[in-house]
């Protein structure tokens, strides 16, 4: 039996950790530390908003905990929402989901039997409701080393999960402005949200991205902006073949620019519309643009945001 395993049997509930700057806490054994993943040179800080990483070291394992904020809500029975979705998930071969007892405002499931072939093993995956019909999402894994009792982990998977509670904060969806506030903490640009969307920033080393997403049902349509400010952006056009693109003249920030646009699923049945575009801010800043959706009851939505992108 390993030592998380055993962790399971004989739980303590003894370390309450904020998720997502409050969204949720969960309580686990003493030791357990929240700790981001590394930042890379290029990419971005991982927002505390929107996703929390917790790891628990016991005898040379390791537990970790991640909850990521889905920016999707369920309004309806809960179950009736997740189960869908998780059994449509492509699993190895042999491995199935099974149900776990947890409280009314979670639904988990834990994988049967365990895929010891993974650096981190799955034991568990958890779709939790928050105050505002919001869902988050917690995945629990394991060490290999710490995945030879499968119902000793499930235990303590389950036992995890049960201590999870709602917590104070809720997404700010009322419309209004969103600023994209630069690395001296000054804002720089700012845009204008209609109802339902949701805005939190990432830094990176040398530029900041602000994102915003329509909050949308669990399973349906979505829809994003991207505004990133830095001196080298990365264009998402040049990923995709010719007969998927096209240019529309346009204006960002008041300046005259091609808008770049992508209808992916070529041949297939996706039907993903992305268009962007790129001006200069100020040698040597510049301002990219991206909006995606599925769905083109977005579209007015997304003309709206994008037209109203100004400096501060």
């Amino acid at each position: 039996m390993g030592s998380l395993a055993q962790a399971g049997r004989d739980y303590r509930a003894e370390q309450p950790i904020a998720l997502l700057d409050g969204r949720l806490t969960v309580t686990l054994p003493e030791g357990a530390r929240a700790e981001a993943r590394a930042q890379s040179l290029m990419g971005v800080a991982t927002s505390g908003q929107t996703e929390t990483r917790v790891l628990y070291d016991r005898d040379g394992e390791r537990l970790v905990l991640l909850a990521s904020e889905l920016f999707r809500f369920v309004a309806g029975d809960l179950r009736a929402g997740i189960d869908p979705i998780a059994r449509s998930w492509e699993l190895p071969p042999g491995q199935q989901l099974e149900p776990l007892e947890t409280g009314p405002d979670t639904v988990a499931y834990g994988y049967f039997p365990l895929d010891t072939g993974r650096q981190a093993v799955p034991i568990a995956d958890a779709f939790v409701r928050t105050a505002d019909s919001a869902i988050v999402r917690v995945q629990l894994f394991v060490s290999p080393n710490a995945a030879d009792d499968r119902e000793g982990l499930t235990a303590l998977a389950t036992r995890i999960l049960n201590t999870v509670e709602r917590g104070p904060r809720t997404l700010d969806a009322t419309p209004g402005e969103r600023a994209l506030v630069g690395l001296d903490g000054a804002p720089i640009l700012t845009v204008q949200t209609p109802p339902g969307w949701v805005a939190y920033q990432e830094p990176g080393l040398s530029f900041v991205v602000l994102r915003l997403f329509r909050l949308t049902p669990l399973g349906g349509p979505f829809a994003s902006v991207t505004l990133y400010r830095g001196t080298a952006p990365s264009m998402i056009h040049e990923r995709f073949p010719p007969d998927a693109v096209t240019r529309a003249g346009g204006r960002l920030l008041g300046l005259p620019t091609d808008w770049i646009h992508v209808h992916t699923g070529i041949g297939g049945s996706s039907a993903v519309h992305m268009r962007e575009a790129l001006v200069e801010d100020g040698s040597p800043q510049l301002v990219h643009a991206l909006a995606e959706t599925d769905h083109p009851a977005f579209e007015p939505e997304l003309d709206a945001l994008l037209g109203s992108i100004k400096r501060v």
